[in-house]
């Protein structure tokens, strides 16, 4: 503004300071903002590619956590299978203490009738345990397949999934165990009331142990993959986010001295701007 007269219709230097504080405005009120908020991008203004970078981070980071949950409940669904599966071995082993006992000699015909009333309890809670052991309201142990879930653990980027099965291809029931026959669960051998039963019972009961011993330890190794698929999932998790806090996060230390900064320039403006709209006042002395 060389050359400028001396002029009442006009103040440029109140206009450019005044200009001059706006910006100063602007960039104090975004320093606050970042000072307030913690994140270095407020406005997409502030960084846009950023931005869209850390929405995606964001949107990941969030997916994962979620994905954890959704493995820790197919550790609850294995956890509850297995608890079943370890009564019911129990219950077998009653069964083939009860069938021994019934397959000696030295045990007489009364004695073994009232080793058959308890096994033929056992039989009835090892029924009942298969039917109502459920994870919200689903059965477990199916009767003629085994029970599938398929567990997701992706992000947003790729899809992954982990199954669980329960009781391997042919299920998990007491027809599977090959203590009973036919769809209706009748018992194949309810009775060690005779040597003769106690000994083919026997040899029932070592299957059933056995096939329990199997699905317990698919469960098992099912299992440790998910906890091992939460650990994994936890850690790509953190790197995400320390990514994502990279690009958000402001560093206060910085903006603390940028405040600092602004609040001097603002200082300074508004003590410029009152002598500009002063020096217009002192053009009237000429008229004295």
């Amino acid at each position: 503004m060389a050359g400028q007269a001396f002029s009442v219709l006009n103040n440029f230097a109140s206009s450019q300071a005044q200009k001059d504080l706006y910006t100063t405005n602007i960039g104090l009120n975004k320093t606050l903002g970042k000072l307030s908020s913690g994140k270095r991008i407020v406005d997409a203004s502030d960084d846009a590619a950023g931005l869209a970078i850390a929405s995606s981070l964001k949107a990941d980071s969030l997916a994962l956590a979620q994905a954890v949950r959704n493995a820790n409940d197919g550790i609850a669904i294995i956890q509850i299978a297995d608890g079943a599966l370890s009564k019911l071995n129990d219950l077998l082993l009653r069964g083939v203490t009860l069938a021994e006992q019934a397959a000696s000699d030295t045990v007489g015909t009364n004695e073994k009738r009232t080793l058959n009333v308890e096994y033929k309890e056992i039989l009835n809670e090892l029924n009942r345990v298969i039917s109502v052991s459920n994870f919200k309201g689903e059965r477990l142990f199916s009767v003629s397949q085994a029970f599938t879930k398929g567990v997701y653990v992706g992000d947003t980027q790729f899809s992954s999934f982990i199954t669980i099965s329960i009781g391997g291809t042919n299920g998990a029931n007491t027809t599977a165990l090959g203590l009973t026959s036919g769809a209706g669960g009748s018992m194949s051998f309810s009775s060690i009331s005779t040597q003769s039963n106690a000994i083919q019972t026997l040899s029932l009961l070592k299957t059933a142990v056995a096939s329990i011993s199997r699905w317990r330890g698919s469960l098992g190794a099912q299992q440790n993959r998910l906890t091992n698929a939460v650990g994994i999932i936890q850690v790509q998790s953190l790197n995400i986010k320390a990514a994502e806090s990279a690009i958000t996060d402001a560093n206060m230390a910085e903006e603390i001295v940028n405040m600092t900064s602004w609040q001097i320039l603002m200082q300074s403006g508004m003590s410029s701007l009152a002598q500009a709209n002063a020096s217009s006042q002192m053009v009237l002395q000429l008229l004295q």
